[in-house]
Formats: structure tokens, sequence, C-alpha cells
């Protein structure tokens, strides 16, 4: 990996504070005591990549952490605007902006390494031998969600478009891959194997259409995650030599980061009686291109309610979004027979009330008033209640469970060693909702980089779910909400102590305004121009992806 140039040390100590600072920041939203050696190891990393002498990392670990780094990095960022003012001016340049490096394309990629722990000691190492170091630093080949959410913060600062992150990491995924193929070869797919055999501890394992062990249930999985690795090395990037991955462990590191360990997440469906579910199991997404590199993130989608007669994922039109990059994309499917009723539980409880334009306008009054109780209804309404009312507790149950499972899933890293997104409407979202909850529970940090949390039936004012939602989540938490949608709130009118609804009111991100960055962290997105009621975030969900796509 060639050294990225910088005009001086003042230009490499203000981007080294920068990139420390971002991390500083992430940290102190994201659980800081369970962040911390987290925090230590980036940083270490950061400094690594920048060259910045040994004798000065002290000053860099001294800097400050939470409300305090931010405000040295809108130091930083004080500092750039002033050395535009002095250029325009003609006179000397305190420092540089973006042009600080030899080639912005070196700057990304290299971030990219540096979060993915990979430095130039250990890209250069003599083929066959395996890199040890003795600072503390990001394991190599772990993409960890916060350094990822990090990445976000530095090219934020940067003024460049959030795109170039997953820009910059295709590229990066891509040169790994290749660059493996190319000094591996066939021997790479023996290495993987073997290793998985010995140190992976797998309670069980085929190669293709196999399984893997998640919380003692196996979980069936096709070839889809398992492609080999594939062709040419990174020398466009200024990263060469890699003869770090010519041995087992390196081979293996690359198959685990992408989720080849294992067969990956994608594959047959299974039976599972652990958490009391029949049915649960992923789909892939179709590629938006022909490429076959394997994506540094992975998102995870999880549907509410489904059409039976639908042949395709609800959220493909999440693929297709302009601007939108999701990695590699999953839906995950659980007991769909459920789901299904659901949705015709809806349909049928939605064309009985809209008989009576009366009635109609009631319900509109009813839930725009915030009178959600079960006296504040039609008599009409409670009796079509009875439609609707066995399919949705139901489904309530089954999400929780699901949830519960999910997070076995990704604290196993059947995903791979990278952040994932989570995105789900409804009993969907809620599923995702009590995953992340269990996540906190486990202590379980650095795994999920955003969720996106549509239609939710959820309590809006726990604010203690809410905070542990924030702090496990490393980037950000969007709650998608409608004002209009009275099907949610009549179907939790018998919830007297759930007085609002975060997918009819959103949440209220003032319960945080001690808490700055955990604040920003929290985006509530209305969607109430689009959704009239409940079912439409699965009819309208073109529309609906559109509007989420600028915060992912």
């Amino acid at each position: 990996m060639e050294e990225l140039v910088l005009k001086d040390s003042v230009a490499r100590h203000w981007l080294a504070t920068l990139c420390v600072c971002s991390g500083r920041c992430v940290m102190a939203a994201s659980g800081k005591d369970e962040s911390h050696d987290w925090n230590d190891q980036f940083t270490q990393s950061i400094l690594e990549w920048l060259c910045v002498p040994e004798a000065e990392h002290q000053d860099f670990k001294d800097l400050p952490y939470g409300n305090s780094a931010n405000d040295m990095l809108l130091l930083a960022l004080r500092c750039r605007r002033t050395d535009e003012e002095r250029k325009e001016q003609g006179q000397p340049l305190l420092t540089e902006s973006l042009a600080i490096a030899n080639d912005p394309e070196r700057l990304y990629a290299g971030l990219t390494l540096a979060c993915l722990g990979i430095t130039e000691s250990q890209l250069n190492v003599p083929q066959g031998e395996q890199h040890v170091s003795s600072t503390q630093k990001l394991r190599p080949f772990e993409y960890d969600a916060r350094s990822r959410a990090s990445a976000f913060v530095i090219s934020e600062w940067l003024d460049m478009p959030k795109q170039f992150v997953a820009a910059y990491e295709m590229k990066v995924a891509g040169a790994l891959e290749r660059a493996a193929e190319a000094q591996l070869g066939d021997a790479s797919a023996k290495a993987l194997e073997e290793d998985k055999k010995h140190s992976w501890g797998w309670q069980k394992y085929l190669a293709a259409g196999a399984g893997v062990a998640v919380a003692g249930t196996l979980v069936g999985v096709t070839a889809g995650l398992a492609a080999p690795l594939m062709a040419a090395g990174m020398g466009a990037m200024g990263i060469g030599g890699l003869g770090f991955l010519a041995t087992t462990g390196g081979a293996a590191m690359i198959g685990s980061l992408f989720g080849v360990a294992g067969g990956g997440l994608i594959g047959k469906r299974f039976q599972t009686r652990l958490r009391g579910l029949h049915e649960f199991y992923f789909t892939q997404l179709p590629l938006q291109t022909s490429s076959k590199t394997h994506a540094l993130h992975a998102t995870i989608m999880v549907p509410g309610f489904i059409d039976a007669a639908a042949s395709v994922s609800p959220f493909t039109p999440l693929r297709d979004a302009m601007g939108v990059d999701v990695g590699d994309a999953f839906t995950l499917y659980f007991e769909t027979k459920e789901l299904q009723a659901l949705q015709g539980a809806f349909a049928e409880f939605v064309n009985g009330s809209a008989k009576s334009a009366a009635m109609s306008l009631v319900l509109k009054q009813t839930v725009l008033s915030g009178m959600i109780g079960a006296l504040a209804w039609p008599l009409a309404i409670l009796k079509l209640g009875q439609l609707i009312d066995t399919p949705w507790a139901v489904g309530l149950e089954r999400a929780k469970r699901a949830g519960k499972l999910l997070a076995d899933v990704l604290v196993s890293r059947a995903h791979g060693k990278r952040p994932v997104t989570l995105i789900g409407y409804s009993i969907g979202a809620l599923a995702i909702f009590t995953c992340v909850q269990e996540l906190h529970k486990r202590k379980a940090y650095g795994l999920v980089e955003t969720v996106v949390l549509l239609g939710m039936p959820a309590n809006s004012e726990n604010n203690d779910a809410w905070l542990k939602c924030c702090e496990c989540v490393s980037r950000t938490v969007v709650v998608g909400y409608s004002e209009n949608d009275w099907v949610l709130a009549f179907l939790f009118r018998a919830h007297a102590f759930c007085k609002s609804l975060a997918g009819v009111s959103g949440v209220n991100v003032e319960m945080f305004k001690d808490q700055p960055l955990l604040q920003r962290k929290l985006r509530c997105l209305d969607l109430s121009h689009i959704v009239a009621q409940h079912a439409d975030y699965l009819d309208k969900m073109d529309e609906i992806i559109l509007e989420v796509g600028r915060f992912l």
C-alpha cells in the first residue's frame, strides 16, 4: 500500500485529528463503556494508516470524547474554512482540505482499509507468513459497524457525498477478492474449508446447499454467498503485495468478512423450535449489476405482512432506487402463512370499514384527535375488528420470537464480519426492534449500522427502549410514521398504557436533549403524504423507498 502523500505535518495532524475525533463521537453515542476498546483500536489503525510518528501517538489518544470531540471537529472544520478564505485572498494556507492527499482515491481506499484493520505492514508481509501485531488495533478483515459510521462522519466533514463510502468499499472489496484469487487460486477454497473444520466450530458444514449452526439450530444455505473469490490486484489504488493472504488464516479472514464462512445467510427454508417458530429463512435480492463482487456491508429486510400471490420480495424497489446502496441485500421471511393471513385480514377489514363514507370520516377524526382507546371507536368498526384481531395478535408474538432468533443469527456472524442495516415495516419493524434490544442485552455492539422502522407497532414513549436501540445501532435509527394510519391506531385500541405509537406519531427526539450525539442519531420520517392506512407500507413500497433512501 503506497503511503498517502500529505502536504506537510500540519495537514497530516489535521486529517488524523478529524478521523480520531469522528471515532470518539461515534463511541460516545454507541455505549461509551462497551465501545472504549473499539475506539482505542480504531485510533491506532488510523494513526498507522496516516503514518503518524509513534512518538506523537499519545497526543491523539488524549483527544477528548463525546461532545468535546464534536467541538474539536468543529474547530478542525473552522481551520479548513479559514484556509479557503486565505486562498481566495492569495495568502499562505494553514492546512488543506481534501487536496491534502495526492489522490482522493487513495484517501478513501486507505480509509476503508484502515476501518478493516488492514495496514501496510500486513499487506506487505512475505508470502506464506502470518503477520503478528504488537499494537492494539482493529482486527484485520473484521469491519465493525462503528468503523463504518465513523467513515460516514469523516466523509461528511470532508464535504464529500456519502455515496463515496460505499463506492470505495466496493472497489476495495473487489480488489481484495481478485487479489486473493490471483495469489491463492484454487488453494483458497481448500484453505477456507480446512480452517472452518479446525477453528470455527460450526456444528455442521457442507460446501454448498448445506448449513451453519446458529444457537443450536441448523440454518440451511445454498452456494449464493459461498461463491469463489475472484480475479487481479489493487494496484489502481496503490494497494499491492498481498502476501498476508497467502496463508490459511488470511484466506479464512477474507471468507469470514464476506459471510462465506459456514455458507452465509441465504438458502433453503429451515425448521426451528428453539424460538417457537416453524419458518425462518433468507432470500437474496438480485444484484443491480452483473458483478459478482460481494459488498463490505449487508442489508436485511423484514416484511410485516406479504401478498400470497407475490413472487418477489416486497423490498425489490430498494434495489432499483437511484443513489441507494444496500450492499448484499437479503429478505428475511418468518411464518409466511401467518404473514399472508395478516395481509388478507387487513384487506378485508379495510374494505368492510370503507363501505360507509360517514364511518371513514369518524375514523379519520378519531385518529387525528389521538383517541385510540376502545370506547372511541364506532360499534360497527369494533365488530369488524374480529376479522383482524386474532391474526394481528399472533403476528405480534411471532415477530418478537423472530427478532430474538435474528439476534442469534447476527451474533453468529452468519452474514459476515461486516456491518448490517436492518429495514422492516409493521411487525417486521417490531422484529427488528426486538432484535436490537436483544443485542443490547448481550452487549453485542458494532454489528448493526442503521435500522429503518416503518409503521412500527410499539410505544414511542418508552425512553429506555429507545435509548438501548440508539446505543446499539452505530449510525442512524430511522422511524417512519403516518398520522393517517388509522388501522394501526385501531389495532392498539386496547392498549391503554400506550398513548403514543411510533408508527402513528413518530418518536420525540427531545428525550435525548441532554445527549446531542444520540439525538442526532435518531431521525423521524413523516410518511403521512404516502401512507393512508397500514397496508400502504406494502402497496406503496416504491414511493416509501425514495423517502427512506436519503438516510441509507
